[in-house]
């Protein structure tokens, strides 16, 4: 019988001549921004303890908020500042890409939404984009993980579209590689809103633009934000959140975690331990500028896919299947290709469902449908 010692250089020999192929190539990057926006100004006391959570909670979801609460004092039309946004940008191994991917995570994730470490033949959008030949850039939003910290006051969506102006400016200039032919904006929840009123504000900026996690009728907007029962960030996990001010907040377990994001029993629990152990904390200006933010683009003509899950509770209420057409069709009246779709068996965080790879599908053939 050959020994261990004898079989190991035939063994190395084997893997010299058969060496584990790379399919991307990553680079991560902190990027300096100056940008100039309007600005909503905070028009409450700020908050400090989870008592003041609570009442902020109650007093934003009740049916009359809109005449009852008033969390806005005016408006600062031109705010000037400079954060540094830290990113990362994935190509195939095997050459540049004629489109690249710009990610926007939503509210309580951060850029690995995008690319999870668990599981990533599973859960990893970047994986998957890059097998079919894209490029993709995905960034923590200002006041998550690795960018600037911001206050939670301040921070909201005019700001985070003046970021990602600036995000597509440097794509289209060769920052992280050749020029690329087309740029196409992808977001979740949070991040598709931003991306939304980008094709409001500037319409012939991108190429295309998939927008996942979001619907334009919501039912009852309260319902996730009393689901998710926020607390203080820097209480919660002082460890982590300690430079955040009171305009943090974060949902108080992991159970407010798998009720929003996910349905069961479509999801696999580890996944949903990861997402708890990886969740971030959301700025209240951003929920309460998200509200009021116009997503109407009327002179867009570029193709969109909108992809909510069947079960989103944040914005279907849990059933998206009758609700998010009629809506779409009324906001991109002028696009030469709406498609909207409902992917099934699948809450708000569909990157994390167990059949993710499926919207994954639905993304890369419509791209490729489109030329993009």
């Amino acid at each position: 019988m050959l020994s261990i010692l004898a079989l190991s250089p035939l063994l190395a020999s084997l893997a010299f001549a058969h060496p584990r192929e790379e399919t991307k190539i990553c680079k991560d990057y902190v990027l300096p921004v100056t940008i100039t926006s309007g600005a909503y100004v905070w028009g409450l006391p700020t908050l400090d303890t989870d008592y003041d959570v609570t009442t902020f909670t109650a007093n934003l979801s009740r049916w009359d908020a809109n005449v009852t609460f008033h969390p806005i004092s005016g408006f600062s039309p031109q705010v000037t500042a400079s954060y540094k946004i830290a990113g990362t940008f994935c190509a195939p191994a095997k050459g540049n890409s004629k489109t690249v991917l710009l990610a926007s995570h939503g509210l309580g994730f951060d850029r690995t939404y995008w690319s999870p470490s668990i599981q990533p033949e599973k859960y990893s959008f970047v994986d998957f984009a890059i097998s079919k030949g894209y490029s993709v850039f995905f960034y923590d939003r200002l006041g998550v993980s690795k960018s600037s910290v911001v206050s939670g006051y301040v921070n909201q969506v005019s700001i985070q579209v003046a970021i990602l102006e600036q995000l597509i400016d440097q794509i289209r200039a060769g920052t992280f590689s050749s020029k690329p032919k087309n740029v196409v904006l992808i977001g979740h929840s949070f991040g598709s809103v931003i991306s939304n009123a980008i094709l409001v504000s500037k319409p012939g900026l991108v190429d295309g633009a998939v927008l996942t996690g979001i619907s334009y009728k919501v039912p009852d907007t309260s319902v996730a934000f009393e689901a998710w029962q926020p607390r203080l960030a820097r209480a919660q996990s002082p460890g982590r959140w300690r430079q955040l001010d009171g305009g943090y907040t974060t949902w108080v377990d992991i159970f407010a975690n798998a009720n929003v994001f996910f349905k069961y029993p479509f999801y696999d629990r580890e996944v949903v331990e990861y997402s708890e152990a990886t969740k971030q904390p959301f700025a209240l200006m951003e929920v309460i500028t998200l509200a009021i933010t116009d997503l109407h683009s009327p002179k867009y003509t570029g193709p969109v896919l909108m992809i909510s899950g069947e079960n989103d509770l944040v914005f279907c209420n849990g059933d998206c299947a009758p609700i998010i057409k009629a809506p779409a069709v009324e906001r991109f009246n002028a696009t030469k290709n709406l498609e909207v779709y409902v992917q099934p068996r699948s809450g708000h965080a569909i990157n994390y469902s167990l059949n993710a790879t499926g919207a994954y599908g639905v993304i890369t053939n419509f791209l490729a449908a489109n030329r993009l």
